[in-house]
């Protein structure tokens, strides 16, 4: 019930065993997601106050040339080119009464009081100025904190879910025995309660507790509405690309000769390729946003099982679709010889790809992230600031090495009957792959939320079975494909 006490709910547990902590997940998602917000704020004021600090201490503009012409002449004395006149004792050092301006009789020889003065107007500007961004800062800060405060001391309804730790793990393994059995009929405020294994605390998506089952439900069903249309767009604009290359239309353009016709060659080339990417980017880029912003799971390993499964249906989807849009070609037969330098090699053509380009330049190179480590972190302003420049977030890092490795199975099982070259294909993805997640997650990733097995459960029960069943089922195609298309050849000539 939304009105369950933690106290009541943990007198309630303890029939089962000594409870160390009982807590009832509140309804509390507008608060929860302001917490990343005031975490751009404090950020905002630690950059502000450590800019106001450095400018406050560097030294003054007056002072740098001292040190510079001291020592042009301990070199001018050294090469025997001559004296040069020593600096005059700074200011801290001088007695108050010889103490006078640059540009007066006995002040600084080397800068004019002019220019002094206007260096010393702008410093107090900009000192100004920066001691202005850490007020703002900090006010909307404190703001901030006071709009939370309001929103915390809200009365909040429970979400129907609590989280109840016992003593020792064989009491716990008691109650979720006894709570699932179906002999057992103690309820609470008249309600039965369903019990399993909670998951570690990094897993919960704690903001997303108040959804109810059947919204969750309603919202996967708009996602993966919206994920099939923007797959089928992408699979159209891949299938088109790919039944102009295999049709050789771009041979039949006039480029001219000599380099200018190399260079439009290449140009023609690239731009078709480009569609070819976008419609693969699109994927990688839909489905993790719809899974944050629209499907709103309640543990991060739910949503990274989500974006995993999606990922390698959509991927197949496409790559199948793509390679099977040749046999639109009324001179192309199902799966027959021609169908093998079209359709075929753009299947081998994907999984090249995708073993060099999307495993080595994005998940290993990881240009966003060496940018960051290399020119970002050392201009940041804070040690926190830094660190967090310099390691990249592991995120969802395992559900994008585990769809890809599933589409690898699906295709290289599909397929693997007509093109044995697909699996050495897939036996070097999966040998390069141990040393870039090894490198990955040793040395460049921050950890991983703590999750179950599911992404592996998965893959072992859904990907690989299907992949066994689609290998089966085209394996039966392809040896009845050729013989068939034999047949009808030789019925042809005899005729």
């Amino acid at each position: 019930p939304a009105a369950t006490s933690s106290a009541e709910l943990g007198r309630w547990f303890a029939d089962f065993g000594p409870v160390s902590h009982s807590v009832v997940a509140l309804a509390n998602r507008e608060l929860l997601l302001r917490m990343p917000a005031r975490q751009a704020l404090l950020q905002s004021l630690h950059d502000a106050q450590a800019a106001y600090f450095l400018a406050r201490t560097a030294p003054h503009s007056s002072g740098w040339r001292l040190p510079l012409l001291a020592g042009f002449g301990h070199l001018r004395r050294g090469l025997g080119l001559g004296e040069t006149p020593p600096p005059p004792p700074s200011a801290a050092s001088a007695p108050s009464s010889t103490r006078s301006a640059p540009g007066e009789p006995g002040g600084n020889p080397y800068m004019p009081g002019a220019s002094v003065a206007a260096a010393a107007t702008a410093r107090e500007q900009r000192l100004l100025l920066l001691r202005q961004a850490v007020q703002q800062a900090s006010a909307a800060l404190a703001d901030h904190d006071r709009e939370s405060l309001s929103m915390v001391k809200r009365r909040h309804v429970g979400t129907g879910l609590a989280f109840v730790s016992f003593s020792s793990p064989e009491e716990a393994t008691h109650a979720r025995t006894a709570l699932s059995s179906p002999s057992y009929t103690r309820a609470y405020c008249g309600r039965r309660l369903a019990a399993r294994r909670a998951p570690e605390p990094s897993d919960v998506k704690w903001e997303n507790l108040e959804v109810t089952r059947r919204e969750r439900w309603r919202r996967q069903l708009a996602s993966t509405g919206v994920m099939l249309v923007v797959a089928s767009f992408g699979t159209a604009i891949i299938s088109v690309v790919c039944y102009i290359q295999g049709k050789n239309v771009l041979n039949s353009l006039t480029l001219g000769d000599g380099m200018r016709g190399t260079i439009l060659s290449l140009l023609v080339n690239l731009s078709v390729m480009l569609p070819v990417i976008l419609g693969n980017v699109m994927l990688f880029v839909s489905v993790p946003v719809l899974a944050e912003k629209l499907e709103r799971h309640t543990t991060f390993t739910g949503k990274e099982l989500a974006v995993m499964l999606k990922l390698v249906f959509f991927q197949v989807y496409n790559s199948v679709f793509a390679s099977l849009a040749f046999l639109f070609d009324p001179s192309i037969d199902l799966f027959a010889r021609p169908w093998y330098t079209t359709g075929g090699a753009l299947i081998a053509n994907i999984l090249f790809g995708d073993a060099i380009f999307i495993q080595v330049v994005l998940d290993w190179v990881r240009v966003g992230g060496l940018f960051s480590r290399l020119c970002l972190a050392p201009r940041a302003k804070t040690q926190l600031q830094m660190d967090r420049l310099y390691v990249d977030d592991a995120d969802i890092y395992l559900a994008f090495r585990v769809q890809l490795a599933g589409k690898f199975i699906i295709l290289a099982l599909m397929f693997g009957t007509a093109i044995p070259l697909l699996y050495l294909l897939a036996a070097f993805y999966f040998w390069l792959a141990g040393w870039i997640d090894r490198y990955n997650l040793l040395r460049r990733l921050s950890p991983p939320p703590r999750t179950d097995a599911a992404l592996t459960r998965a893959l072992c029960l859904v990907v690989f079975p299907l992949g066994m069943a689609l290998h089966a089922l085209m394996a039966c195609l392809f040896f009845s494909s050729l013989p068939a298309e034999d047949a009808a050849e030789a019925n042809a000539a005899a005729a």
